[in-house]
């Protein structure tokens, strides 16, 4: 036999919860495994260098050469200031899903 379902009080509303609709980067930092995008919304991405190989190969001093551009949308190393040339768009790393240029 099926008892009564039991309801509950919702504590906050809907509208109280914030829900990023964009990822837009504010700082980008390194460590020796990981590049960790810093979002304006507070949010920070780690992501694996050794999924992108040319930073995972990189020096530090080359990964620090990173710049934003795109109001925060693109990441991107300018080849005249270093040996990476790369752009990457910070939505690809939200996805999950296959990344083709």
């Amino acid at each position: 036999m099926l008892s009564e379902p039991k309801t509950y009080p919702v504590r906050y509303p809907q509208s109280a919860y914030t829900t990023p609709t964009e990822a837009r980067a504010a700082a980008v930092t390194f460590d020796a495994n990981q590049m960790h995008i810093h979002l304006q919304d507070g949010r920070t991405l780690a992501v694996p260098l050794a999924w992108i190989p040319s930073l995972a190969a990189a020096a530090p001093a080359d990964l620090a050469a990173v710049r934003i551009g795109w109001d925060g949308l693109l990441l991107y190393w300018d080849p005249d200031d270093g040996p990476i040339n790369e752009d990457l768009l910070v939505a690809t790393f939200l996805q999950g899903g296959q990344f083709t240029p």
